[in-house]
């Protein structure tokens, strides 16, 4: 008997005869290919691998043991990684009632070949988060985005080599994945020795099941190709992902975005301070396939262009949720002094009453007039927005300021909208008429918030 190599998964091919007198036991060659598909929404990652088989003519036992790891044994599965070989049978496969963390497959060929075998597991310890660095023209009208993910495995197993893809999207469960006590005891599965195991409920991305996807040539850094509800993101290169270590991969290569900053005043959302707003739209270009690329959730840093694309300012970072295609995106960078907004009650009162017989009111007319001032002491021109709420859903607003823009933007709420250049200060002033009815109840003071 030859010594057998100590591997994350021990296979051996055994040739069993008729009197069951005597096995050869076969090392199982190093891997020829391994392939992890990991899902963001679960602490769960797929893997597919391939390695060389010897079968001989009759029945072939194939002990496979995955000791100090974390598969789910209800997961193991294993096939022929082809089709061109016929009179292989996988008749079935059971778990030895006195060995942890080990299955049995029975396997049987009509005639001694060497085959590749793939299998197919569920393991915990894999997972991956996404970030963002995006730099800021010097106009701030672009914005230069690169995507990172961070893969971190500590499954306890070292992948060489390994094809990765990356699932963005939910994955359901009968059974939380993360819960099991992966790597204890077997005896749950004493009862499927006779026929099989139990299968695991998964809604999974069809490019699972299907070989081909995997097989297609990844013509850019980042190959996204949609399957139902989820998005696959395919890394074009292959890496090293070692136990116990983190790594950094690049899926998106400095995407030039048409980008909007926006100042906003919202007194009643914000106070009395000035928030800074990025808002962009995820649509499709060139470097995206043209197909557009869904924007899995993570950190962004946000810096500024200041002196040609060499020396930066950092602007802020924010939180990004999942982007799929054609969705607009706002950026809270929080409160910022170098863009002033006050706002002052220059008139108010009101008239137009109108009674009932018995001399109770009806309806009256609430008359407002407020002027609101900008300074704007940023080196570059800014879009201000000023958010102000009414306490009734019948008015209407008038100013004369050309250079200001106002639209309704609910029944209570309208938005001013100007452009002011840098290093400047500027005002407008506008009316507003507020019509109530005896049945609208005034909430605190009858000015606009």
């Amino acid at each position: 008997m030859r010594k057998v190599i100590p591997i994350f998964m021990c296979i051996w091919a055994v040739l069993t005869t008729q009197l069951q007198a005597k096995i050869d036991l076969v090392t199982l060659p190093s891997r020829e290919n391994v392939e992890l598909t990991l899902y963001k929404s679960q602490s769960m990652s797929l893997v597919r691998e391939t390695r060389p088989l010897s079968l001989k003519e009759g029945i072939n036992e194939l002990q496979f043991s995955w000791l100090h790891t974390k598969i789910d044994p209800q997961s193991i599965d294993m096939i022929p990684a082809n089709t061109i070989h016929q009179g292989i049978d996988i008749k079935n496969i059971c778990f030895p009632g006195q060995m942890t963390q080990r299955a049995v497959w029975k396997i049987s060929s009509t005639k001694a070949v060497s085959i590749p075998m793939q299998l197919r597991y569920l393991t915990a310890g894999l997972d991956w988060r996404a970030y963002y660095s995006a730099i800021l023209s010097p106009d701030e009208k672009t914005m230069q985005l690169k995507g990172y993910v961070r893969v971190n495995n500590h499954s306890g197993e070292s992948f060489d080599n390994a094809k990765i893809y990356l699932v963005m999207g939910a994955v359901n469960m009968l059974e939380p994945f993360a819960k099991q006590t992966l790597g204890s005891s077997n005896k749950r599965y004493k009862k499927q020795k006779k026929g099989g195991r139990k299968k695991r409920a998964l809604s999974m991305s069809t490019h699972i099941e299907n070989d081909m996807a995997f097989s297609e040539p990844v013509p850019s850094a980042i190959k996204m190709e949609k399957a139902s509800e989820y998005a696959v993101f395919e890394i074009d290169r292959r890496e090293n992902l070692k136990d116990k270590w983190d790594r950094q991969l690049v899926f998106l290569e400095n995407q030039a975005i048409p980008v909007t900053n926006v100042y906003q005043f919202n007194n009643e959302k914000y106070g009395k301070k000035v928030v800074r707003l990025i808002q962009f739209k995820n649509i499709p270009s060139e470097n995206n396939i043209k197909k557009g690329l869904p924007l899995p959730g993570g950190n962004i840093q946000i810096f500024r262009d200041i002196y040609k694309n060499q020396h930066f300012s950092y602007e802020g970072k924010a939180q990004l949720e999942d982007i799929p295609i054609g969705k607009k995106v706002q950026l809270f960078l929080g409160e910022q002094e170098q863009v002033i907004v006050e706002k002052k009650r220059m008139k108010i009162r009101t008239d137009h009453y109108q009674f009932d017989s018995k001399g109770n009111i009806l309806s009256w007319e609430e008359f407002l007039q407020d002027r609101i001032e900008f300074n704007n002491t940023r080196p570059v021109s800014v879009l201000i927005e000023v958010i102000c709420r009414f306490n009734a859903t019948n008015w209407k607003v008038e100013h004369q300021d050309d250079w200001v823009s106002y639209e309704r933007m609910d029944q209570r709420s309208v938005k001013f909208s100007a452009v002011l250049n840098k290093n400047t200060s500027k005002g407008f002033s506008y009316n507003a008429h507020i019509y109530h009815r005896k049945d609208s109840r005034l909430r605190g003071s009858r000015a606009l918030r």
